[in-house]
């Protein structure tokens, strides 16, 4: 089935993760996507991290279903090509530096002048402009800029961990991909093509402040500056042969913590939410007493305690452990194809189910560099110039 964003065709010139996996989302729900590449290697996204037959399993991702065409932007006749298909679209994306995108021809102002319904989505590190603007941006100079990296400092800790995620990245394509459809919904209610302008900097300042900037959001606050998250000081609990963490929240979910692992709980200073707040290290005893009880008791027998009085908990699994999760295989949350050229596959499906419009995988592979150049460039009419283009290196 095709999905929610079914008749939305998108043309997308970005690379690597954000602007790829922004525009990967619309069509796992069911838009149609033509990747721009240069005709050299093309997106370097292709040659990141693991992979097989020259395409990585970074790229599979952020790239499946989609159609790769491969075009020179640089030449005038490169240029149309991207033009007479973004004339024809509902959503054109790039994730150039600012100004590269203008100097080819293909700014918002352009593309608007030949398509004003069109909506056009810029991604940037820093900004459009700004004193930061012309930075090249990569994921873990954006978790140093906006403030990830040192809010996973702590006590005795100062020294600034990144998160072992690209998690500027994917952050800003979530956010891309959502401010898209957003547009396209205003657009449908009548108010037309708009550009869309986002930068890796306001989205990572964006998540991290509803859980780890307090004191820079309640600016009259009176408590002590640790400057983490709200969940900063989770640990996991080592049982004998894995690890699981708790999350006790309620009264009751902390006092069942407290039976399922034989600790004492009845104090006083320990009865509600509010008691605990301002009991903070009897609150931490209870805790610690926890920890130590799970160390002799096996995962099974801390998960069947803690079932048994419906404490929230999560068993620590390992990336390889998890096609094997008793809810990832009953959520059918994994799929397996053989791809032309990496061999097998394995893949998330589209995680939102959509009971009315039904999403399914268009087509399950990432396509090879240029792969559908003849095919588009026909479809636009350019058919009959595919040698004169291919002798002049204009596409590949």
């Amino acid at each position: 089935m095709p999905g929610p964003m079914e008749g939305v065709s998108i043309v997308e010139m970005s690379v690597a993760l954000t602007g790829p996996l922004a525009v990967a989302m619309l069509v796992d729900q069911g838009a149609e996507a033509v990747k721009i590449e240069s005709p050299g290697p093309g997106d370097q996204g292709r040659y990141i991290g693991v992979g097989a037959g020259g395409i990585s399993a970074m790229f599979q991702i952020c790239n499946r279903g989609k159609r790769a065409v491969a075009v020179d932007c640089g030449d005038p006749r490169g240029r149309d090509i991207v033009m007479d298909l973004a004339a024809g679209a509902d959503v054109f994306v790039q994730n150039m530096r600012p100004g590269a995108v203008e100097r080819l021809g293909l700014s918002y102002q352009s593309v608007a002048e030949r398509n004003p319904g069109i909506v056009y989505a810029s991604i940037t590190g820093f900004g459009p402009d700004g004193p930061y603007a012309h930075r090249r941006a990569y994921d873990s100079v954006l978790q140093a800029q906006a403030g990830l990296a040192a809010n996973q400092t702590g006590l005795n800790d100062n020294r600034p961990k990144f998160l072992r995620q690209a998690a500027a990245d994917k952050i800003t394509a979530y956010t891309a991909c959502q401010a898209i459809t957003a547009a396209l919904f205003a657009r449908a209610r009548g108010a037309g093509g708009q550009h869309v302008e986002l930068s890796m900097l306001d989205a990572t300042v964006a998540y991290l402040f509803p859980d780890s900037a307090g004191h820079e959001v309640a600016l009259d606050n009176d408590q002590p500056n640790l400057g983490q998250s709200i969940v900063a000081n989770q640990r996991a609990m080592a049982f004998t042969d894995g690890h699981a963490v708790i999350a006790a929240v309620t009264d009751s979910e902390f006092h069942g913590m407290g039976r399922a692992f034989g600790v004492d709980t009845s104090a006083p200073g320990l009865a509600t939410m509010a008691d605990r707040w301002k009991n903070k290290e009897a609150y931490s005893r209870a805790v610690r007493a926890a920890h130590a009880a799970a160390a002799s008791m096996s995962l099974a027998e801390g998960t069947e305690a803690m079932e048994r009085e419906d404490v929230p908990y999560g068993v620590v699994l390992a990336v390889e452990d998890l096609a094997d999760d008793a809810q990832v295989v009953h959520n059918a949350l994994l799929e397996e194809h053989d791809h032309p050229v990496m061999g097998r596959v394995r893949q998330n499906r589209v995680p939102a189910r959509f009971g009315g419009t039904p999403a399914s995988f268009r087509n399950p592979s990432a396509p090879t560099r240029g792969q559908h150049t003849d095919e588009v460039l026909t479809e636009l009419g350019w058919g009959h110039r595919l040698a004169e283009l291919r002798a002049d290196k204009v596409v590949a």
